[in-house]
């Protein structure tokens, strides 16, 4: 039966090709409007469903549901950190009431499972460093003084809570993925600014033009994950038989700091990256000190492997280039 994805950002579209490319399903693509250039880079047009419609609009989130038979939710959409801290008001109500519209309609309508996409952010709020050097799911969160340190982790962090209140209370079976720093190729500006530095360094080797970092952004590290290595996590759970610990992380598994990733794009591109540092970036203020995520329990549990490490990222990202 069909799988139903709120989203057509980078990892609602990627989520969307790899389900075509499985030859398993034909998926729905519900979102506000839709990049269809970007959209054509992932998927044949005419083998998914784009559905207009408002993710606060239950009745429209039912209504695809009916419409499209589907048995299963993979929820993308909301506002990213950005665009949060610029209209919070929005940022709550896009990001917290339509998280709990995907969970209702799923109960009004007997949907098989949800699948919410969480965040690595989250973990900002902990600031004990873990014993072993990682940061797992069920992490100790003191409740006043430990809280998630941006409206949009604390969004994330009610999201995954809303999802597990709903399990318990009302039967729905919700699955979260918490991603690290996801980037990919994309058409225009990505909208997350680690996804923007990403593109801006790896572009910047492919059309040998300068690039401009900050001190920040070269020598601290966050743990990525490449957008097709992303969907696959969030496809896993989806189908997963019995997910027992409900909450994946879902990244590469290890830090990469800027020098590392511009050391990578030279190694695979062969080509001398032109740096430019500066005093302050616009991610600087996104790169607060985190460890690498613990996938253990992804791996254990959904099969999932680190399928693109940075070096293999970069050279896919490349190839994508060169495609155009």
């Amino acid at each position: 039966m069909p799988t139903l994805i709120t989203g057509s950002g980078l990892i609602g579209s990627t989520i969307a090709g790899q389900l075509i490319a499985s030859g398993q399903d034909h998926p729905i693509l519900y979102d506000v409007g839709f990049p269809l250039d970007n959209l054509t880079d992932r998927l044949p047009l005419d083998a998914v469903s784009l559905v207009r419609g408002d993710i606060n609009d239950i009745g429209d989130v039912i209504a695809a549901i009916g419409k499209h038979h589907v048995d299963r939710i993979i929820h993308t959409a909301g506002f990213l950190d950005a665009m949060v801290r610029e209209r919070p008001y929005a940022g709550a109500r896009v990001n917290l009431m339509g998280t709990v519209s995907v969970l209702e309609a799923a109960r009004l309508s007997s949907v098989s499972r949800v699948v919410f996409c969480s965040s690595s952010t989250i973990y900002l709020g902990a600031r004990d460093r873990p014993v072993d050097g990682l940061h797992t799911e069920d992490f100790a969160l003191r409740a006043v003084t430990q809280h998630p340190p941006s409206l949009y982790a604390s969004l994330k962090l009610a999201g995954e809570w809303l999802g597990h209140r709903y399990q318990n209370e009302y039967g729905v079976d919700f699955v979260a993925v918490r991603f690290g720093s996801a980037f990919g190729p994309w058409r225009g500006t990505p909208s997350g600014w680690l996804s923007q530095m990403l593109k801006r360094l790896i572009e910047s080797a492919w059309y040998g033009q300068p690039c401009r970092l900050s001190a920040d952004e070269l020598t601290r590290g966050r743990d990525y994950v490449y957008a097709p290595h992303a969907a696959s996590g969030a496809l896993r759970a989806a189908f997963a038989a019995n997910p027992a610990s409900r909450v994946y992380n879902i990244s590469m598994g290890e830090l990469s700091t800027g020098r590392m990733i511009v050391d990578a794009i030279e190694r695979v591109s062969g080509h001398k990256l032109a740096l430019e540092i500066s005093e302050d970036g616009a991610a600087s203020k996104y790169l607060e000190e985190l460890c690498p995520m613990d996938i253990s329990r992804a791996r254990a549990e959904l099969g999932y492997q680190v399928e693109y490490p940075m070096e293999r990222a970069i050279g896919d990202y490349l190839r994508w280039l060169r495609s155009q």
